[in-house]
């Protein structure tokens, strides 16, 4: 569309924009703007902003850079600068965190992407107390990566905040903002008679078949409706002479060429400083360029200025491509140059900059990119971290130095962002820049972390044992590397399952001396062995679970994580957790985000949240086949397994425990082993194959013995102890649940407490001792957090009462369990129960059916159910859960001799759903 030629075609869409943004400054509201380039989603921002203006309230406006895509939040630094004044108000920690992420100071800040949130929306609502505001930002599909989920946090509360929010993405082109789940409105192309108005409005003096061709040309896109036919006008006898073979977007930018080319070289020069700038040119006024300069381009329908500061913008992103394509290597080079003067105070967008202007190996230039490339991993930017570790090898005239660097870029595709081909590459590139061999211990961990990763564990030890032993590759690296050196080495030697893989982990600790992180010094004592030095990290844990609330590095969440893995604490770390996988699903760190899936499908097996654990481990599975991923499939497929195995469906847990043991047989691999057998024994134990399971168990932890190096032995206590009760193996219960005591391994968390607690009272042979210590295991605080554990000690105290013929109190404990393993659809462990209560004579004479036969909850739950509500509306009006909804209903159906719910209210004789006003769901 053009200034002339109004709002052709889009009076709905105007109509809307308006409204929103008349209503949103005030009420709050977010709006996207979507449709593939060139469909006129600028001219509909510019309406919502020009109105806004109009009526005095605060505008703020920003657009996404295709150019400046890796630099770490320079579209949020766009938007917020003409509130740069007013941060000084925030508090102290906000006002640092954000003037340090905005390249406003260098200040002592963080610059992580969570406190750059809190900080932003403190600014916004500082000043919304005074004023309306409006959000607009264009081009959101170039946002960088930390702009992108900072916005996404600003729009999610615009509409609560009273601030209105409206961006513009394109539909054809990949984003790193998510746009899901807000209003849309989407644009579609003018009709041909549309179109035709459009281009005799703006261009009265084209004859009807140049507009014809211009209507054919364009195909209802307003960008090249208005920019074809303004060629066309410029020499009305050219109509027939444009291009056939080229893409539209080419054709267009063809056309911007020939205009840029037009200027004289001062305006192109402004031109290109801006250009490559882009979002960073907020506020710098004059230095990109003089007014005068700036009006000819204006005039040349380039730019469009916006506002007194000097402050314009391209009025398409193609045009801003078209400058650059303009543009010598010599001439790019030297606006880099300068722009990286005019952001001394900014390191990483000095350093960017200046890589820009290098045309040969720089030394200081390589060490600032360098140190970009750490600032953006600790903020969560991998892609930014990959880019600047990259630039910064290029840039090495050391070949040592290069070498190094590329490994660190392998290391991070590897470990953080899910490259593992990628980093397969550039160590063969490392490699070849220092004569055939990596030459430093980052190629080393790299490479063994790649090997690991594919499966191959004993050489990726070897590896690395090699490297941390010898001494040579050590020379010189950093405490950075050696940690990921050390906890690569404690993957393999985990993942190997041998004891005498740990020897060269612990030898390789006292490389770090006395300075070893405190992540790492617990993870140390947690996870090769936390039945032994478990207790030793006890205080250590705390001081690092505080540490993540504004953790943006995804690595060293992960890393937190699974310190305190086998201590029970992932409930303390699922906020971080989820930070990591929200910046993966983003395109951000993948690799780190499908530890974090898989830690999370744990803690919500153990919280009793089956459903949500199993999505996650199915998505955290489909990560590693996507990416090459095979060693860390194995946790993914253990939480699949023992979901499929609590639930009874041996098919899966059988098949998925059968490709465990082939894969660990032929690899060496006893911890993968462990997990078969872990999940065979926990469906055996299920369904009541109680000789089966206590061979399995035992094959993880023998009785009386609590295995070193075998983590996983904390997992199956109780299991080993029901069974060997079962099968009358007491002197074997008995010398497990000493060696849990003796061991102290109820002081290492709430839930093993409750474990041992429990282990204790089934193996208990005194009946008067059993009863109280069964007590005393259900009324450990917290043990609600572990349902299905609970439900367990539960179901054992109910048999054990119903056989000291306690038979109220033994209905009592079964019926509370067989209630909570129907919520959590654990069939064979509900059916042995209810053939417990059975054995109880509950239903001894009961001949009752019919609506009859329904407890008085049953026959609340049946109505509702046959008015048309929904498990989760009926759970709401009950203050239930929908699981227990679900759980009566299927007690329900049997007995009423029903299948459906249209049945059930034949069956009550309740109105149809419409007679009613409910939800047929």
């Amino acid at each position: 569309m053009s200034d002339q030629g109004g709002p052709v075609g889009r009076i709905w869409e105007l109509g809307r924009i308006d409204a929103f943004a008349r209503v949103a400054c005030v009420a709050g509201g977010t709006l996207m703007v979507t449709g593939p380039t060139g469909i006129g989603k600028t001219l509909l921002l510019d309406s919502a902003v020009d109105r806004a203006t109009r009526s005095d309230d605060v505008v703020l406006t920003a657009s996404g850079a295709e150019f400046e895509a890796d630099v770490g939040f320079s579209t949020l630094s766009q938007l917020l600068y003409p509130l740069h004044a007013q941060m000084s108000t925030l508090a102290e920690d906000h006002s640092d965190d954000l003037s340090l992420a905005l390249g406003y100071s260098s200040s002592k800040g963080k610059g992580s992407r969570v406190s750059v949130s809190e900080a932003a929306i403190e600014l916004l609502a500082k000043v919304r107390v005074a004023s309306p505001i409006l959000l607009a930002v264009d081009d959101l599909q170039w946002v960088d990566s930390g702009s992108a989920v900072v916005l996404r946090e600003i729009a999610d509360v615009a509409p609560a905040m009273g601030i209105g929010f409206i961006g513009a993405c394109r539909t054809d082109t990949g984003t790193r903002f998510d746009a899901s789940g807000f209003p849309q409105l989407e644009l579609s192309p003018l009709k041909p008679a549309e179109s035709a108005l459009l281009v005799t409005s703006c261009f009265p003096q084209l004859s009807p078949q140049a507009v014809q061709r211009v209507v054919a040309e364009s195909e209802g896109y307003p960008l090249a409706l208005v920019e074809l036919a303004s060629a066309l006008s410029e020499n009305v006898d050219a109509g027939g002479a444009l291009p056939q073979t080229l893409p539209l977007s080419q054709r267009l930018q063809d056309l911007f060429t020939s205009r840029v080319n037009a200027l004289p070289d001062s305006t192109r020069r402004a031109l290109l400083l801006r250009a490559l700038a882009s979002g960073q040119a907020s506020g710098l006024g004059a230095e990109l360029g003089a007014p005068e300069e700036l009006a000819l381009a204006e005039a040349a329908r380039l730019i469009s200025a916006r506002d007194t500061r000097g402050s314009a913008s391209f009025r398409h992103p193609l045009i801003r491509a078209a400058v650059v394509h303009c543009s010598t290597s010599a001439e790019r080079r030297r606006a880099h140059a300068e722009l990286a003067g005019l952001f001394a105070h900014h390191p990483e967008r000095c350093a960017w900059h200046l890589a820009q202007a290098a045309d040969q190996p720089d030394a200081a230039i390589a060490t600032l990119l360098e140190a970009a490339a750490t600032a953006a991993l600790r903020r969560g930017d991998s892609a930014g971290a990959v880019s600047s570790a990259l630039r910064s090898a290029k840039l090495s005239p050391d070949a040592a130095e290069r070498c190094r660097r590329l490994a660190r870029a392998a290391y991070i595709e590897a470990d953080v962002s899910g490259a593992l081909q990628d980093a397969s590459d550039l160590l063969a590139a490392a490699r070849q820049a220092s004569s055939g061999s990596d030459g430093s211990l980052q190629g080393t961990v790299a490479a063994a972390y790649v090997l690991l990763n594919e499966g191959d564990v004993d050489t990726a030890h070897a590896l690395l044992t090699t490297a941390l032993t010898s001494g040579d590759p050590c020379v010189g690296a950093s405490r950075e590397t050696l940690v990921s050196a050390l906890h690569t080495l404690m993957l393999a030697a985990f993942f190997g399952g041998r004891p005498e893989l740990w020897q060269s982990f612990e030898q390789g600790l006292a490389l770090l001396q006395n300075e070893i992180p405190p992540a790492l010094a617990c993870m140390a004592n947690t996870f090769p062995d936390p039945v032994r030095t478990g207790h030793a990290a006890l205080d250590q844990v705390e001081p690092i679970l505080d540490s993540l609330a504004n953790e943006e590095d995804p690595a060293r969440i992960v890393f937190v994580s699974e310190a305190v893995f086998y201590l029970d604490r992932l409930e303390a770390c699922r906020n971080a957790l989820w930070r990591v996988v929200h910046n993966g699903r983003e395109g951000g760190a993948v690799a780190s985000s499908i530890y974090a899936v898989i830690m999370l499908s744990f803690a919500d097996f153990a919280n009793g949240s089956w459903d949500t654990a199993q999505q996650l481990a199915d998505e955290g599975v489909q990560l590693c086949e996507k990416h090459g991923y095979r060693l860390l499939a194995w946790p993914g497929r253990l939480a699949q397994a023992l979901i499929a195995a609590a639930r009874g469906d041996l098919s899966v847990t059988t098949h998925i425990a059968r490709s465990m043991t082939n894969w660990s047989t032929s690899r060496g691999g006893r911890t993968v082993h462990i997990y078969a057998h872990h999940a065979r024994e926990l469906a055996a134990l299920g369904y009541g194959d109680f000789d089966e399971a206590y061979r399995l168990a035992t094959a993880i932890s023998p009785p009386g013995l609590l295995p070193p190096y075998t983590a996983h032995a904390l997992w199956v206590p109780m299991d080993l102890v029901e069974a060997a009760v079962h099968i009358g193996r007491h002197a074997e219960a008995c010398a497990h649940v000493r060696a849990l005591k003796e061991a102290d391994v109820a002081a290492l968390s709430p839930r093993l407490a409750q474990l041992v607690a429990g282990s204790e009272a089934m193996a208990a042979t005194d009946p008067d001792d059993a009863i109280e210590l069964y007590e005393q295991a259900l009324a450990l605080p917290g043990g609600e957090q572990w349902p299905f554990e609970r439900a367990r000690i539960q179901a054992s105290y109910g048999q054990r009462l119903r056989r000291l013929q306690r038979t109220l109190t033994s209905r009592d404990h079964l019926h509370a369990a067989a209630t909570t393993f129907d919520e959590l659809g654990a069939q064979p462990w509900r059916s042995r129960v209810l053939r417990e209560l059975e054995a109880t004579g509950l239903n001894k004479g009961r001949t009752t059916t019919g609506r009859d036969a329904l407890t008085p909850r049953e026959e609340e739950i049946a109505s509702l159910a046959a008015t048309g509500l929904g498990n989760k509306q009926i759970a709401a009006r009950l203050l239930v859960s929908p699981r227990t909804v679900a759980a009566h209903l299927r007690h329900i159906f049997p007995k009423l001799g029903v299948s459906s719910r249209a049945a059930l209210r034949d069956s009550l004789g309740a109105p149809p759903p419409q007679e009613r006003g409910g939800d047929a769901r």
